[in-house]
């Protein structure tokens, strides 16, 4: 091989391998919050999904509304509800 094909074979070959190691992602998070409420007035759902809505904030997600999805709702009643919200990011 002479010096020359080296020399234009160097760049290429540098080039793949830091390009063709691929673009670092971060992971995706994921948790899952309990949202509880109970109310004399039949609000209790309500207060459960701001209960999860306000645990996900403080976890660090910024919008509650587009980053989670409600997979569990216990709903007995007006008066007490339970939810689970699984949110990611």
């Amino acid at each position: 091989m002479t010096l020359t094909r080296l020399a234009r074979a160097l760049p290429i070959a540098l080039a793949a391998l830091l390009l063709g190691g691929g673009i670092a992602h971060a992971d995706t998070y994921t948790a899952q919050f309990r949202g509880d409420g109970s109310s004399d007035f039949g609000f209790a759902l309500m207060y459960a999904r701001w209960d999860a809505a306000e645990k996900a904030e403080a976890d660090g997600f910024t919008d509650p509304d587009s980053q989670c999805e409600e997979i569990f709702k216990f709903d007995p009643g007006p008066y007490s509800a339970m939810v689970i919200w699984e949110c990611t990011r």
